[in-house]
């Protein structure tokens, strides 16, 4: 029973570690979509409501007709409402909540820049110039990924509204003065530097006003409003579809809640199946005559190991709809999300297999015919977060019986993965291969990293020979790796490089070698990770030029 409880307990941890990033990239993804509807959407509404009410404010004259400025206001104080009751969800991103209270804050002056406009106490200028300090805060969408676009239509959007409400309140009270046509044209540069529309009525005023020809007739507000609304409408247009566009779910985004789902759901079936399995084939300790047998029912134990079947088909079945979208997709930064998608969903599949091998099982996932050894190395680069690291392009041809594929790719990819880990981000960790005298295969994979003292080695050495996993936890890759290399009585030596670092050797024994002309995996195979196929092949290329290096010890290898 000890030793089930502590592969249970390895599957267990196993399962969070492979579901705590994918459920933490989904609440984000979450999180982001909801900051893009609620937040996005109050803001915009304050700031076209304080727009409206600048321009109104700039042409107010003494004794007029307050009642369209006092309606504005009116609009402008519920979108400010609209935008606390938006603050106070939980989904929203740590920068919208920080871009929201800064606009909170200035917005807390508006009271008093409203009862300097109505005692005519505030020039025209310093109206527009209040207004503006606090429409700033709002523009853009820093919270939003990829926002560029966005915050460039909002400048450009918020320059030209400026530009109206200078111009549409020097027509209606003083005139247009050298100091307005100065800012009109600042104002201008800054709307077609923002944006490529150009829009050719309202340059035609524009250049009216700010080179006045002697005898012209003079510019109307009409005149005005008749160019500059249009072009308002349409920067506003231009910025609600890029808004759309940005809201729109992505494939990263829809393959990062699937995966969230899928790892939680599947591997929280794998850890309660395993518990009882466990609980059934596990003898029990002496107990009175009368208390009840163990529950050996072969109906219930094999429907377990069904359910196990079926998590192993639905993270293959992922890995082929993963690499379906990776052959369609074109674009550089989607098909980004989804190799890394990809190598997520690889890697949730070594832990799986992992623990259905340390806890007695055997994986579903099978090959019938020899594979490559260069191919098994490559799939065992795959399956580690650092995989961009890992240079195969050494290794001699010769194929692998495919009884072994799934262990031996796992033991290396824990080789591999300790040696990236330990060594420092910027170097290279070398996986070679060659044919043995006695029709054999040695790997090796070599790092430049800390290295191992002799005791920790010889520990490690102790760990990998014991069918009982480690008491406190720490040696439980070496552990694993143990159990691999015992199925198919590989031996696994480590020893320090002569340079630095660790040399891991794995020899394979004749009888799981075959000649390099065999067969391939055939059609019916399973999926390998195309982020293996790719990232191998940009490796191998990258081999005649990479070098490695002696660096500074950077940790101690004993946690593995």
């Amino acid at each position: 029973m000890k030793r089930w409880s502590a592969g249970l307990a390895l599957l267990a941890l196993l399962w969070l570690a492979a579901a705590w990033p994918a459920v933490s990239s989904a609440v984000d993804q979450i999180r982001q979509r909801s900051t893009a509807d609620r937040i996005g959407h109050a803001v915009d509404g304050v700031v076209v409501g304080l727009q409206a009410e600048r321009r109104m404010s700039a042409t107010l004259r003494a004794g007029g007709d307050t009642a369209p400025l006092t309606a504005q206001r009116a609009r402008t104080d519920r979108a400010r409402t609209a935008l606390d009751d938006a603050r106070a969800g939980r989904l929203i991103t740590a920068d919208a909540a920080r871009s929201v209270d800064e606009l909170h804050r200035r917005l807390d002056g508006l009271g008093a820049l409203r009862g300097r406009v109505d005692g005519g106490l505030a020039l025209r200028a310093d109206v527009v110039t209040g207004y503006s300090r606090i429409i700033e805060a709002g523009l853009g969408a820093p919270w939003l990924p990829s926002a560029q676009t966005l915050a460039a239509l909002g400048r450009a959007r918020e320059a030209l509204a400026q530009e109206d409400a200078l111009v549409t309140g020097a027509l209606a009270t003083t005139g247009v003065t050298d100091t307005d046509r100065l800012r009109v044209g600042a104002l201008t540069g800054v709307r077609q530097a923002s944006s490529a529309a150009r829009y050719e009525q309202l340059e035609t005023v524009e250049r009216q006003l700010l080179l006045p020809k002697a005898g012209a007739a003079a510019i109307t507000g009409a005149a005005w409003t008749a160019a500059a609304d249009p072009a308002i409408a349409d920067l506003r247009a231009a910025e609600a579809r890029a808004d759309q566009q940005m809201l729109a779910a992505t494939p990263g985004s829809v393959a990062a809640i699937v995966y969230a789902g899928l790892i939680a759901g599947v591997g929280l079936i794998a850890v309660i199946g395993a518990f009882l399995f466990a609980r059934r084939v596990t003898p029990e300790k002496a107990v009175p005559a009368a208390a009840a047998p163990p529950d050996t029912n072969p109906a219930r134990q094999e429907l377990l190991l069904d359910l196990h079947r079926r998590s192993q088909r639905l993270v293959h079945r992922q890995l082929r709809l993963l690499d379906t979208m990776e052959r369609r997709q074109s674009d550089d930064e989607t098909l980004g999300d989804l190799f890394r998608a990809d190598n997520l969903a690889t890697r949730i599949r070594r832990n799986v297999e992992k623990a259905i091998t340390l806890a007695g099982g055997t994986p579903g996932r099978r090959w019938r015919r020899p594979m490559p050894l260069a191919e098994v190395a490559r799939g065992a680069g795959a399956e580690i977060a650092d995989y961009v690291r890992v240079s195969t392009g050494q290794v001699a041809p010769a194929g692998l019986a495919g009884s072994a594929i799934t262990d031996v790719m796992h033991l290396l990819a824990e080789l591999i993965d300790n040696a990236t880990t330990y060594s420092p981000p910027d170097t290279r960790v070398r996986v070679g291969g060659v044919r043995d005298a006695d029709g054999g295969y040695t790997f090796t994979i070599t790092d430049v990293g800390p290295g191992m003292s002799e005791l920790d080695l010889a520990t490690a050495e102790e760990v990998m020979a014991d069918e009982e996993p480690p008491a406190d936890g720490v040696w439980w890759g070496f552990h694993a790796i143990g159990r691999f290399a015992a199925r198919h009585d590989i031996t696994v030596r480590l020893e320090a490089g002569a340079g630095g670092g660790l040399v891991a050797t794995v020899v394979l024994p004749a009888d799981l070698i075959t000649d390099p002309g065999d067969d391939g995996p055939g059609p019916d195979a399973p999926p390998l990770s195309r982020v293996a196929r790719m990232r191998a092949r940009i490796n191998e290329v990258s081999d005649a030029t990479s070098t490695t290096v002696d660096l500074p010890v950077v940790g101690s290898r004993r946690n593995q």
